[in-house]
Order: C-alpha cells, then structure tokens, then sequence
C-alpha cells in the first residue's frame, strides 16, 4: 500500500513537473520621436505707400523711392525665433531697378529695428503676438522714370 501511495504521488508530481511551462517575463522600451516646428502665422499685410523724392532743384524725378505710410502685418509665434527682414525686391514698374541700384527693408516691432543691410536684416522675435512695420529704401543710380512702381519686402521666421 506504501509502493502504490508512493507511485501516486510520484505520478502526480512528475506530472505537474511536466505540465508546468516556465514562464519568462520581458518588457523592452518602443521609442517614438518627433519635431513639434515652430508656428508662426503672419496675418494679412496692409500695404504701405512709397514716393519718389523730386529735385527740387532740376524739377526732375529724383533717385529714392521710399516708403511714406510703413506696411503692417502682425505675427503669431508659438515660441521665440528669429525673423529676418529682407531688400526690397522690384516686382513691376516701368524700368527695373539697374545694376548699382541700393535696396534696404526695414522691420520694427517694440524696441526692435532691423535693416536688411546691417547684420543680416536678422533679429529675435519674441513668442505670441507681435505687431510689425515695414519700410523700404531704393536708390538708384540714375532718377526714376515716370509711373506706378510695385517693390515687395519679405519677412522670414526660422526657429
């Protein structure tokens, strides 16, 4: 009766030896990553308004073309970044702006002025809205013909 008690339990224990599945608990780290970029949102530009300056002197059209009445924008940032103010560009108007022509942009916003030929035109923007004026400068060589001029100023964020 001892041999069979002793088989049993030996049987039994063999058996749940075998049917135990050893188990192996593993974790591991997936990683993601990603960029959130700046958002800057410029709003609707007001245009501004540039004159020729007259020779008073010759009756003549003169050499400068700038502006009266600065363009406005405002800007919206979600972080601090940089804004860069670049020359006026000639976009339409009876004769281009010929070689030796000087073309300055000029960018203010709280106690910030930039100018597209110092440093760059490049400056610190701040986070959240900041209002902008914009001021342009050509001078040309010779004195401007007659008619309606169009120039651009482009304004660029980078973080």
């Amino acid at each position: 009766m001892f041999y069979r008690l002793a088989l049993t339990s030996g049987l039994m224990l063999a058996s749940a030896i075998a049917m135990e599945q050893s188990a192996l608990a593993q974790s591991v780290d997936v990683p993601f990553t990603g960029n959130v970029p700046v958002q800057a949102t410029f709003s609707t530009p007001t245009p501004g308004t540039a004159e020729a300056k007259v020779s008073v002197s010759s009756g003549m059209n003169g050499n400068t073309f700038q502006s009266q009445t600065p363009a406005t924008s405002a800007v919206q940032s979600t972080t601090p970044a940089t804004i860069t103010v670049s020359p006026p560009k000639f976009i339409s108007g009876p004769t281009p702006d010929p070689s030796g022509t000087n073309q300055i942009g000029f960018l203010k916003f709280g106690s910030t002025n930039l100018r597209s030929d110092v440093g760059g035109g490049t400056g610190s923007l701040p986070a959240g809205s900041t209002n902008l004026q914009v001021d342009m400068l050509v001078q040309r060589p010779g004195n401007f013909t007659p008619g309606n001029y169009t120039y651009a100023v482009t304004l660029t964020i980078t973080p």
